[in-house]
């Protein structure tokens, strides 16, 4: 057994937690920000980094043009144009704007002719700058709420986001609108996700999703400025929830689909569970204790493939029967592409804190 581990439950209802009073203080100041003036306007979306310089992964955006798409419908604006042009993705020969190598459309209009006549005219001559177009407002300032270094994802994992999504500030259901009304996976990832499913998930088996984030772990002293951990949860923990949740599905076949960042960590579930275990193939690996893949520019993958093998992930993960997570992005759009889903979530913080 793995010791005293606190898991959160979805069946369990959501939980009334209070901020922190680092969280409110910094809520505070940021409250002090002006708002942006969009309505009319096409809200467009870039990069953003932390204050150590490094720069948010995939699916930290994600959450955040999420965010931007509901305030911008809350605000009146004509669209969300997202330009993503981070070192950690892009690759030249696919184009500037990674985003698009992975959803359909950086333009995401909501009615206004504004962003309408945007789609149509990609470059206009407007003597605003590359990429700057009329009619736009663009949200890449310093010291600003919704800049460089602030984004949307706010709006969607509420006043306790180190909680999310145990605690929220936009619901499943609503965040699948959004998705389904503006984001759409590009037809050949959501075709490799559907053909893995399809070829590795047994016919009627349950099947538990465990995604294990090791290398999100804070290591470094700076750790203890966030709300994050710092040190790893065991993998024995999640085996001992893993196996709860199938004696509850008992007698039914099962499997377990591991996403993972982690060699050791796929290893293990592999002895604990033999051949019942499934995982990709494709799907990039560092070691225990090492960077996250998305920031190891070690790895021999390409950015396109690290980006695609976490779609895919994401989309595996969103299609088991029962989801066993930690505090990652990755496995919350999981949640948010299957609103159905119900999931174990261990917290990287005690919630009673």
């Amino acid at each position: 057994m793995s010791g005293a581990v606190d898991w959160y439950r979805s069946s369990s209802g959501t939980p009334a937690i209070a901020r922190s009073a680092r969280r409110a203080a910094r809520d505070w100041v940021r409250g002090l920000l002006p708002e942006p003036d969009v309505a009319g306007k096409t809200m467009v979306v870039y990069s953003r980094q932390t204050f150590r310089s490094a720069y948010h992964g995939l699916f930290s955006e994600f959450h955040s043009v999420l965010g931007a798409l509901a305030y911008a419908e809350t605000r009146g604006a004509a669209g969300v144009r997202v330009d993503f042009r981070s070192p950690l993705y892009v690759e030249p020969a696919r184009g500037p704007n990674w985003w698009t190598y992975i959803f359909e459309r950086a333009l995401m209009p909501l009615g206004g002719s504004n962003a309408l006549e945007v789609e149509r005219e990609p470059f206009p001559s407007t003597g605003l700058g590359a990429g700057r177009r009329a009619g736009e407002v663009h949200l890449d300032g310093i010291v600003t709420k919704y800049g460089k270094y602030g984004g949307f994802s706010d709006i969607v994992q509420g006043a306790t986001p180190y909680l999310y999504p145990m605690t929220f500030g936009l619901g499943r259901v609503e965040l699948r609108r959004l998705l389904t009304a503006h984001v759409q996976v590009r037809p050949d990832i959501a075709d490799e996700a559907a053909r893995f499913t399809a070829e590795r998930f047994e016919p009627g088996a349950y099947v538990v999703g465990v995604h294990y984030r090791g290398t999100d772990a804070t290591h470094r002293w700076t750790g203890a400025l966030n709300h994050y951990r710092m040190s790893h949860v065991p993998y024995e923990a999640y085996a001992d929830e893993v196996r709860r949740m199938l004696e509850a599905a008992a007698p039914r076949a099962w499997q377990i689909f591991v996403a993972t960042d982690e060699v050791e960590c796929l290893a293990f579930f592999r002895r604990e569970f033999g051949d019942r275990v499934v995982a990709s193939d494709d799907a990039p690996r560092a070691h225990a204790g090492g960077q996250a893949v998305h920031l190891d520019r070690g790895l021999a993958v390409s950015n396109y493939q690290k980006a695609k093998s976490a779609m895919v992930d994401c989309l595996s993960l969103a299609a088991t029967s029962y989801l066993v997570k930690g505090r990652s992005n990755l496995s919350d759009a999981s949640l948010a592409f299957n609103p159905s889903l119900p999931y174990s979530f261990c917290p990287d913080v005690d919630p009673r804190a």
